[in-house]
């Protein structure tokens, strides 16, 4: 800072936790760390920052009861089978902590500290390390608290340091207690001194009312992104009680009388938030949605096709790393791959994994992974196989042209594999917003495109299962697709006809669900984007005698 006002500004919203908008992760650095000057005054501040540190040495280690009871705590989760994460607010802090945990922890148990003074590859790199030891222990501050999904390798969290923005605690604690996770009970520990007046503040005013909310809606609100003052004047009241030479037993009785009216004020505010969440969860209930239950499963249906199934996970993941080359031997629900075989691009693509064992349902046990469709093996995996293909030097196990002779039809038949794009535009009152959704489909025909006659989808989609019975020479095949590419113009008239059709029936499905769902006041229109991308062309060939 370059002022004393820009200073206490920078201060104030780091002690406080105050919410900032441009900020998705916590600031951890301690204020007043570190003057950096030479003047009269700053050597006097130094000072006395550095009997202020003199004062917090003389309490480390044995004389710090905060610590010494918070490590029969983690011993206690240790013993029951946990994984814990202890959240900090400071980098001192949880740097101090996590050696302290060390020293008094058995030896079996690995104990790391990741700050915002860790560049992010090297959080994910520390974090990678010690989850191979099957007791841990991780300390961390709020840079840790957002876009890091822990739940494969941790499953408890103690809040050590209580936030003043209650939304901190939910971030923390959604780090592990989220989709993915494999343990049945997340175990949370909100941390507290009964004879500290700021830790009783916070609990009493701020994180007691969150829960308390929360438990009557279902979900979290926020505290009102205009409290930020009252949260100000609560803490300053405190201090100015301490300023004035009130002892620790008149602080809290007369702090109480500061704080009521600021607490009133801020449980109003709060309170109406609430009731405006309660009205809007009321609108989207499901109970709203209960008349029209088939209408909505409809689209539901529609959703799960497009995406993928997760029998299509499985499909897919174990047939394409069989066909890189790996070893796969199933067990029950598990299976054990063995990827020694496949590409080194690969096994890069998938994380570095050589030998592991993984299963596509939960609950998994510890060293077991969890693949669903967002997994990082699968996308990676994915990501390889549509890459390989699109890249003409590479060798791939996908094609973007291919031609077979197959008894599975009697008459040529040519498969298209189309992308589609839309704009989806949504008009309420004077405002407008536009979306772009896009899916793939299977398109086929039988002929040539000049006298094509389209099939079913279902049709399509079978031609997926067709085998090859013979060979056909690559000149051959090259031949056949080259006939499709070329009369690529008579094909456009039936794939504007489907893209319309396509479009119509999203704007169903956006119709059918705001009706269930009675929202009014919004207009949907659909626009496809002509002409779809082609990514595929294969052709089957009728056996011949």
């Amino acid at each position: 800072a370059e002022t004393v006002e820009e200073a206490d500004e920078i201060g104030r919203r780091a002690v406080l936790d105050l919410a900032s908008e441009d900020q998705t992760e916590g600031v951890d650095v301690v204020p007043g760390s570190d003057t950096g000057e030479d003047s009269d005054e700053a050597a006097r501040t130094r000072r006395r920052l550095l009997d202020m540190a003199r004062v917090a040495e003389s309490l480390k280690g044995d004389n710090d009861g905060k610590l010494l009871e918070a490590v029969k705590h983690v011993k206690e989760f240790l013993k029951q089978g946990y994984r814990p994460i202890l959240f900090c607010r400071f980098i001192p802090t949880a740097e101090y902590l996590a050696e302290e945990l060390r020293k008094r922890l058995p030896k079996k148990v690995a104990v790391a500290s990741v700050t915002g003074l860790i560049p992010p590859a090297e959080r994910e790199a520390r974090i990678h390390q010690l989850v191979q030891s099957p007791k841990r222990v991780l300390v961390c501050t709020e840079c840790l608290s957002e876009g890091i999904n822990l739940q494969d390798h941790f499953d408890a969290i103690m809040h050590y340091d209580l936030s003043w923005n209650p939304t901190r605690h939910e971030q923390r604690e959604g780090r592990v207690d989220r989709f993915g996770q494999p343990k049945d009970v997340v175990r949370i520990l909100t941390y507290y001194g009964i004879d500290n007046p700021i830790d009783g503040i916070v609990l009493d005013v701020l994180i007691r009312k969150h829960k308390k909310i929360r438990s009557s809606l279902g979900i979290s609100v926020p505290v009102p992104v205009d409290t930020d003052a009252i949260v100000e004047a609560i803490f300053e009241g405190l201090l100015f009680r301490e300023k004035s030479g009130a002892t620790q037993q008149q602080l809290l009785p007369g702090l109480e009388e500061y704080l009521k009216p600021k607490k009133e004020d801020l449980y109003t505010r709060w309170d109406d938030a609430a009731e405006r969440e309660k009205r809007s969860r009321t609108m989207f209930a499901q109970e709203t949605l209960t008349k029209h239950a088939d209408e909505v499963a409809r689209v539901l249906e529609e959703s799960q096709t497009a995406i993928g199934s997760p029998r299509d996970v499985i499909s897919f993941t174990l047939g394409a790393l069989r066909e890189h080359g790996a070893s796969i031997e199933p067990e029950g629900k598990k299976f054990r791959f063995d990827l020694g075989e496949v590409p080194r691009a690969l096994r890069d693509a998938i994380g570095n994994r050589e030998k592991f064992q993984a299963q596509f349902d939960l609950p998994v046990e510890e060293g077991t992974l969890y693949l669903n469709r967002t997994h990082s093996l699968v996308e990676g995996l994915a990501a390889y196989v549509m890459d390989t293909a699109l890249d003409p030097e590479c060798e791939s196990i996908a094609r973007r042209a291919g031609v077979i002779r197959t008894d599975a039809i009697t008459r040529r038949t040519t498969l298209i594999l189309a992308r589609y794009r839309y704009d989806i535009l949504a008009r309420y009152k004077n405002e407008e917003k536009n979306q772009l959704a896009e899916e793939c489909l299977l398109l086929a025909f039988e002929g040539s495109p000049a006298a094509a006659q389209w099939l079913e989808p279902e049709a399509a989609e079978a031609l997926l299962q067709a085998e090859p019975i013979t060979n056909i020479y690559d000149e051959q095949a090259r031949t056949f697709v080259s006939r499709v590419v070329e009369q690529y113009d008579d094909l456009l008239p039936h794939l504007g006809e489907e893209a319309a059709h396509r479009a119509q029936v999203l704007l169903d499905a956006h119709s059918r669900v705001r009706v269930a769902a009675r929202v009014t006041g919004v207009k949907y229109e659909v626009k496809p984007q002509l002409p779809p991308d082609i990514l595929g062309i294969y052709i089957y060939l009728p056996a011949t005698n």
